[in-house]
């Protein structure tokens, strides 16, 4: 029984004498890409011209409890949004009601 080697694969060989363009490259790389969903997100929009700011929000445990049992009871059997974002819808209710 012979045994022979593995049959080695030709790599092309291209042989190029002109040299890429970097500034151009470098154009390419400054000008950056977007993302389709990017483009249809406004709220991301208002975040580069609205830049997020952090607050501190002192609560008491009681109210705390309560934002959680809300939390559980809307989420039905699904996981629940988080405090944040509880928090948030809630304040943007509020400002939406008072304009």
């Amino acid at each position: 029984m012979a045994i022979t080697r593995k049959p080695q694969r030709q790599v092309p060989v291209v042989e190029t004498t002109e040299q890429p363009d970097e500034q151009a490259a470098l154009e390419v790389i400054g000008r950056g890409g977007s993302v389709q969903g990017d483009q249809q997100n406004p709220r991301q929009m208002t975040e580069l011209t609205d830049p997020l700011k952090n607050v501190q929000l002192r609560l008491y445990q009681s109210t705390l409890d309560e934002i959680d049992a809300l939390r559980r009871q809307q989420a039905n059997g699904r996981r629940p949004a988080s405090r944040h974002a509880w928090i948030v819808a809630a304040i943007e209710e509020k400002l939406e009601r008072e304009r």
